[in-house]
């Protein structure tokens, strides 16, 4: 058996799913069938916090929404580490 390190440049093409999650909230179903355009829906994390940033959706990091260009964008302001121990 060889120790093989992967190609690297043959993942410049894989497609991967991120995403951006500003809070969570659990609802019972008969709640959200009656959720209408105009309600507010309180979420657990406070105005400012911090959000999580998802690849895949698994964790990556967190961030933060700034404007560039009059467009809403993220600013990465940590990333998690990988290799570090759970």
């Amino acid at each position: 058996m060889t120790d093989r390190q992967p190609n690297r440049a043959s993942l410049n093409n894989v497609v991967a799913d991120v995403s951006v999650e500003l809070g969570r909230k659990q609802i019972l179903l008969g709640e959200a069938r009656r959720i209408k355009e105009g309600d507010v829906i309180a979420f657990d994390k406070l105005c400012g916090e911090a959000f999580d940033i998802l690849l895949n959706q698994r964790p990556l990091g967190e961030g933060e929404i700034v404007v560039v260009n009059d467009a809403m964008a993220i600013r990465i302001t940590r990333l998690i580490d990988r290799k570090a121990p759970a």
